[in-house]
């Protein structure tokens, strides 16, 4: 059978597109093929629906351009393939010619469709090997007949060649009935092991004793060798006269003549079949080769069947396992797990008792993934997936679902609390650091727990409850365990509710931006403000971006959410300074996952230049934490955003953990002092003190410094006392939509 490579296996699903191109709906399963200057000009690399799916606003440029230029030979072997994708975790593999040219690609389904295919082959030739079997077995039937006399050694022989595999026994049984069938005094049967050697040797007229004195058994130098070497029969009436003969071995019967045949099959020898000495003294006939290359030739196909079956119960097995099993941690998979869950759940329904289940969560694991690499988090997973086993008990089941997701299954659970302290072992069991390619990485899990019947009496809500449970531990704090609850079911619907409802809003019109007056203490004057979002749906109602903006981050829409503010806020920003109220500064909340984003800078020129605002007048606000993090590529960033002429202003400053010499390679404007220490500014010194460390901290590095979440006229006193720039808060005004910050504008009002 031909070996199958990846040439035999290609995936038909592949589309051609160009790098500047966005992903258009194509068939379940596309990959996209990515070309620079056309369609047939220089391969980029393979995009697939997981890559769109996690970033739909990327050209495809974008999507390949992350992991390197991985390519494979149309002559890579499957198991190769196979490998590849399980190592790398990809999609699909591009294969590429010896001249560089794309051919195609190759995926996981692909590769087992070919297997599939190659099996039914199989399939095919073993039903014609068989028809071979039957036509062979007819034919010793009529030999049978012919030689009524020796009905009973024929039928031995069939019987032997009615089985698929052969053992030892059967040979025995073989040889003994060919040599009565032909009234040989010796005979010998003798299959080969792949380096050639007598794996397998039965004979008939050599008793136990002659054995063992013999020894050693034949080498095949002499004739016997030459009948496998050459792959021919051989007939003689004095073997002795025979210039290749090599004599016997001490001990050994004396034997004149020979009847040696192969037993091979499409060039393939597996062994041979030998006869000596007829009892009568005569000569082996042409009739009596004839009949020996006949079982040998059946022989030969039984042999060649049981081989074949054989390969075809290993790629059986092996597509069972992969059909069944997780193929990064090797554990039972989503598809077994639910099976044997539905099993637990039967027999606890029979006996009356109780299955726990514990949906497992690594913490913060796409991190991980994101700073090291996947490589490195295939390890952990790995790694991860090795404690966990060391937790469980017989009879416990865990598996893989995907992802950083892991499923713990306790059969016969007498007590809640056994739930709770194999929970507690995974968390304690976890907690190590471990060290992977020199990093030191910490592990940490959510727990959520579902039992039976306790809280549903079916797979899917079992599964489903205990997620929520996880859910709700995520929210909570991480790196702990809960069990579920009817409360956490009713926040995870109110979750969903808002979630599916902020897929809507900006198409329906629903988000709507507040202004909230930033005023120089100095002055007291309006100098600027602040867009703040805000969200009123229809059957929701009002909903605080406390509640929405997590969920939107979660969910991957807060980069539309944040372009859709900059423009906005961008375009209002025009209309004020077309009022002739120029010189005021716009700030705008950017995310952490928009200011990562590599092409952020031409989205914010494009905003510039789409809303006409007046250069200089738009800030960007980003978090502390969010600056802090790879300090190198932040720079890089802001350096971008800086050749745009626009403001940077850190927000929230003083809950990081910024230093001194980070802060003075940032290209930077402006302080914000988070409101969490303005708010006791006047009663705590804690709070008073680092208030007064950021005043002077921007000063000297001749930053503006504004602190937001003023409410007092005693805050608002010991932040002029200590030379605090600006401020933002209820004293002056509370956030308010355009038409009232227009009014304040035009009044004119100031900071008493």
């Amino acid at each position: 059978m031909k070996r199958l490579t990846a040439a035999d296996c290609l995936w038909p699903r592949v589309k051609k597109v160009l790098e500047e191109e966005r992903h258009t709906h194509e068939a379940e399963g596309t990959l996209f093929a990515v070309f620079a200057d056309s369609l047939e000009g220089t391969f980029c690399g393979l995009a697939s629906e997981r890559d769109i799916a996690a970033h739909p606003h990327w050209i495809f440029a974008d999507l390949v351009e992350h992991r390197p230029l991985f390519h494979i030979s149309p002559k890579t072997s499957i198991s190769t393939c196979l490998g590849l994708i399980k190592k790398s975790q990809l999609e699909g593999l591009p294969v590429v010619d010896e001249a560089g040219r794309f051919v195609g690609a190759v995926t996981q389904s692909s590769l087992l469709r070919g297997l599939l295919k190659q099996e039914r082959e199989l399939l095919r030739q073993t039903r014609y090997y068989f028809r071979l079997v039957e036509d062979e077995r007819r034919k010793l039937e009529r030999w049978s007949t012919r030689l009524t006399e020796l009905h009973e050694a024929s039928r031995a022989l069939l019987t032997v060649l009615a089985h698929t595999s052969l053992e030892k026994d059967l040979l025995q049984i073989a040889i003994e009935a060919l040599a009565k069938l032909l009234e040989a005094r010796y005979g010998a049967i003798g299959l080969l092991d792949k380096e050639g050697g007598l794996a397998d040797f039965v004979t008939v007229g050599i008793s136990a004793e002659e054995a063992v004195l013999i020894g050693d058994k034949p080498s095949g130098s002499g004739l016997l060798g030459v009948v496998i070497r050459e792959d021919t029969a051989i007939r003689l009436e004095d073997m002795a006269a025979h210039p290749q003969s090599a004599g016997f071995p001490p001990h050994h019967p004396l034997m004149k003549s020979l009847l040696a045949v192969p037993i091979s099959h499409a060039t393939h020898v597996y062994g041979r079949i030998y006869l000596c000495d007829k009892w009568n003294g005569e000569a082996f006939t042409a009739e009596d080769e004839l009949l020996a290359m006949s079982f040998a030739n059946s022989l030969s196909l039984v042999l060649d069947n049981a081989r074949e079956m054989e390969e075809i119960l290993k790629v059986q097995t092996s597509l069972d396992h992969l059909a069944h099993h997780d193929a990064l941690t090797g554990l039972p998979n989503r598809l077994l797990a639910s099976d044997r869950l539905t099993l637990a759940l039967a027999h606890a329904q029979r006996q009356g008792g109780r299955v726990a289940v514990l949906f497992i969560d690594l913490d913060n694991f796409k991190q991980t993934n994101d700073s090291f690499g996947h490589s490195v988090g295939d390890r952990l997973l790995k790694i991860v997936a090795g404690r966990l086993s060391g937790c469980t008990r017989a009879g416990d089941s865990l598996a893989r679902l995907s992802g950083d997701e892991f499923l713990l299954m306790l059969p016969d659970v007498s007590d809640i609390q056994d739930a709770a302290t194999v929970a507690q072992k995974i968390l304690a069991t976890l907690a190590p650091s471990c060290h992977i390619e020199n990093y030191e990485i910490f592990m940490s899990a959510s727990i959520g727990i579902s039992l039976f019947p306790d809280d549903a009496v079916n797979v899917e809500d079992l599964l489903r409850f205990a997620d929520t449970a996880m859910f709700h531990v995520k929210q909570g704090g991480r790196n702990s365990y809960q069990f579920f609850t009817e409360t956490m079911n009713e926040r995870i619907r109110q979750y969903t509710r808002i979630e599916n409802a902020l897929r809507h809003a900006i198409g329906r019109d629903e988000l709507e931006l507040h202004y909230q007056p930033q005023v120089e203490v100095e002055s007291g004057r309006i100098i600027g403000m602040e867009a703040l979002l805000r969200w009123h749906n229809p059957e929701l109602g009002p909903i605080s971006p406390a509640e929405f903006i997590p969920i939107a981050e979660d969910a991957g829409l807060i980069g539309d959410i944040g372009e859709w503010v900059l423009l906005t806020a961008c375009s209002q920003g025009k209309r004020w300074a077309d009022m002739g109220f120029d010189g005021l500064r716009l700030a705008v909340n950017v995310s952490a996952f928009q200011f990562r984003k590599k092409d952020f800078a031409v989205a914010v020129r494009q905003i510039l230049a789409a809303s006409g605002i007046p250069p200089g007048m738009l800030e960007l606000e980003i978090t502390e934490s969010a600056m802090m993090d790879k300090i190198d590529e932040v720079i890089a960033a802001l350096d971008e955003l800086y050749t745009l002429d626009i403001g940077i202003s850190i927000d929230d400053f003083g809950t990081g953990y910024s230093s001194l010499s980070r802060l003075k390679k940032l290209p930077i404007s402006v302080l914000k002092i988070d409101r969490s220490f303005v708010n006791d500014v006047t009663i705590n010194t804690d709070d008073a003190a680092i208030a007064i460390a950021i005043i002077t901290l921007g000063h000297s590095l001749r930053l503006r410094v504004i602190a937001e979440g003023v409410e007092t006229q005693d805050q608002l006193a010991f932040l002029v006392r200590h030379g605090c720039d600006e401020i933002q808060g209820y004293l002056f005004s509370k956030p308010v939509p355009v038409d009232e910050f227009t009014a304040l504008l035009h009044e004119g009002r100031q900071l008493h």
